[in-house]
């Protein structure tokens, strides 16, 4: 089965901007050593500053989840996807479920494994709100629940030039941007066991792409470390299993038996978008540290639902969608 994250992997040219209207509010600006700490703003009694963010993939899933958090906390968000049509349906949908928002939303299509792509994004981005404060590269492509012989040569590149090229692109456009700026944050997207290199059956070329990624998030936090450059901050994100427009598709496609045996697991681990982006983008607003790995699915929550299991709890998680072929 394939999943993609709305925003990359095919090779589509660069789609006309689509764009909210240019707001009319002062940014707050503050001068210090640490662009983007916006706590220590509130910590002296002012208001947050405004920030803006590109997300990368979206137009759905927990890319648009991110971005409508980002939106719902008065922020400036650029989203993007492949294509335009979807870009236009997502900033609609973000104007109607945050009354007022109209002008802080922008979106462009963007393919994040073309380069020229992905600094076209950050250069619409600063021309709509003057600077990019946070980079959230969501963008990419899965096949899962599938042996490794049972990828086509056309999965296996689009995993790659999605998740890990894509990356690459997004780290190359980004941190030279926020050089020239003075500071901002870069979040790479982790999953499938790519965090820890743990082996995810039916997974081997989506977690192999990951753990590149993993991999490529520590050099680059080496470098920062290394350059003693504290104002780019570089973190990853490990968001957990979703429950997305891709993951219902995919348990739709699966034979009746394995559908029931994955959705089981699923209803143990599984989370809602809603639930997880909150969490997430309030740790990435307020991240002060270098090479944080902001992680939904911990060792705790495991054990904390496998204790109430134990204990009689029932969690009926995923009443609410519809996996029927």
């Amino acid at each position: 089965m394939t999943r993609r994250g709305g925003g990359s992997g095919s090779r589509s040219e660069v789609s006309r901007p689509t764009v909210g209207h240019r707001p009319g509010v002062a940014r707050v600006g503050v001068t210090r050593r640490y662009p983007w700490a916006d706590r220590a703003v509130a910590g002296r009694g002012f208001a947050l500053a405004t920030q803006t963010i590109i997300v990368t993939g979206s137009t759905q899933g927990l890319g648009f989840g991110y971005a409508r958090e980002f939106v719902r906390r008065g922020h400036h968000v650029v989203v993007s996807g492949r294509e335009t049509a979807r870009v236009e349906a997502a900033i609609k949908k973000l104007a109607s479920e945050c009354p007022g928002s109209e002008g802080r939303i922008a979106g462009l299509a963007c393919d994040v494994s073309n380069l020229s792509s992905v600094q076209a994004l950050w250069d619409f981005g600063v021309s709509r709100f003057g600077r990019i404060d946070i980079w959230l590269n969501n963008a990419g492509f899965a096949r899962t629940g599938a042996q490794f012989a049972d990828n086509t040569a056309a999965e296996i590149e689009s995993m790659v030039r999605s998740n890990v090229i894509g990356s690459i692109n997004a780290a190359q456009v980004a941190i030279a941007g926020f050089k020239h700026q003075g500071g901002g944050k870069l979040y790479l997207t982790l999953g499938g066991g790519g965090a820890t290199g743990r082996v995810v059956p039916g997974m081997t070329v989506y977690s192999t792409t990951k753990r590149a990624v993993k991999y490529l998030a520590n050099c680059l936090v080496k470098e920062r470390k290394d350059e003693r450059d504290e104002s780019i901050l570089i973190g990853t994100i490990s968001p957990g299993i979703n429950i997305t427009e891709g993951m219902i598709r995919e348990m739709r496609a699966l034979p009746v038996d394995q559908r029931a045996k994955a959705l089981k697991q699923l209803n143990f681990i599984g989370e809602h978008v809603e639930t997880t982006t909150p969490w997430i983008v309030e740790r990435i607003l307020t991240d002060h540290k270098q090479g944080n790995d902001i992680t939904w699915l911990t060792t705790g929550r495991m054990f904390g639902r496998a204790f109430s299991m134990l204990l009689g709890g029932r969690r009926d998680f995923l009443s609410r969608y519809s996996f029927e072929a």
